[in-house]
């Protein structure tokens, strides 16, 4: 087995343990039973329309992907860069941040454009995503002050053995350090061999892949996808709200709080942001006044805090199960359709 195997499996299963002690913390206590009761109680046709949204958000991604691949002299048809997009979330669920990988291998086997600069129009838009979730961050922190200021309060207070975390962050950042250094001094070493040249390759086609914005040739139609999708990202979590009566009064700008502490726990690399969001949103309803921050004491199936984010997860769980199977049939008959063709 070698190095890069052995991290890869190694990052996955901390993944997976890191998902899994959280779901064991939050509902070790809980009666599956009666929490499955307490679920079906939220307003379904909330949770529906809040399903449409989410996935009116791939539909808008895959249609701004087309842009930037347009702008690399490249064609891919709506459907195809759709249903990439949507494998991509699928694959996600079951193998966090693999999704960018399948999602590009996806429309190369039926649209042939090369990897490596699709993977570049990836992090491009990763880039992008990043920076509206800072402005929406600025924005919910002039909106919010308060409740953010309070939100971190109550995440320090949660917070155990800090010190010992501080260690591992300090030890970690100085293996990064002399890994880099190590490619630093043997560079020139391997500046002639065939491994050195495909990665100096790969990398040109990355770089090619975020230039690409400069060459985009439908700006105001890439910024309105762009703006589109984080509306709906807004809207599938705001709508939740009447789901249920004991979130139902908050405002807008909650929504844009619980949105952010959303979007953060998505980051954390646990398979479809499982447990992570769970853990930050209920401590966020909970700093908003709606339920208790619940750490496996006592079991409580009626939490509105642990309930609100658990009903959201599943709603769009399942959109990126339906929307992933979808996406793999029509993949699946473009890639048929073209074999009979050639």
């Amino acid at each position: 087995m070698n190095n890069k195997l052995a991290f890869n499996i190694f990052k996955y299963l901390a993944s997976f343990a890191l998902a899994g002690g959280l779901i064991y913390v939050l509902f070790k206590n809980q009666d599956p039973v009666k929490l499955f009761e307490e679920i079906q109680k939220a307003d379904s046709k909330w949770v529906v329309l809040s399903m449409i949204f989410g996935a009116w958000a791939y539909v808008s991604r895959g249609l701004r992907w087309i842009i930037l691949i347009d702008s690399l002299g490249y064609k891919s048809s709506k459907l195809n860069s759709i249903a990439s997009v949507s494998i991509g979330y699928f694959t996600n669920l079951l193998i966090p941040r693999a999704g960018e990988i399948s999602r590009c291998t996806s429309l190369n086997q039926v649209e042939k454009t090369p990897i490596d600069k699709l993977l570049g129009t990836i992090i491009l838009e990763r880039i992008i995503d990043f920076i509206a979730l800072l402005i929406i961050l600025l924005a919910t922190l002039v909106l919010k002050y308060n409740t953010l200021f309070n939100f971190y309060s109550t995440l320090v207070a949660q917070e155990n053995n800090s010190s010992e975390k501080g260690i591992a962050y300090i030890i970690l950042l100085s293996i990064l350090t002399v890994l880099i250094a190590c490619l630093l001094i043997t560079k020139k070493y391997f500046s002639h061999t065939t491994i050195y040249k495909n990665t100096i390759e790969f990398i040109n086609g990355l770089k090619e892949g975020i230039a690409s914005i400069k060459n985009i040739k439908n700006k105001t139609r890439f910024w309105l996808h762009t703006l589109n999708i984080w509306f709906m990202y807004f809207l599938m979590t705001y709508i939740c709200f009447f789901s249920m009566q004991e979130t139902s009064h908050l405002t807008l700008s909650d929504g844009l709080f619980v949105l952010v502490l959303g979007g953060i726990g998505m980051v954390i690399p646990t398979p479809g942001g499982v447990g992570s969001y769970h853990a930050i949103v209920m401590i966020g309803l909970s700093v908003l006044g709606v339920g208790t921050i619940y750490l496996g004491e006592g079991g409580d199936q009626s939490n509105p805090a642990l309930l609100f984010p658990t009903i959201v997860h599943v709603a769009q769980t399942l959109v990126a199960i339906i929307m992933g199977s979808i996406g793999l049939l029509i993949l699946f008959l473009s890639k048929k359709k073209k074999d009979v063709t050639s």
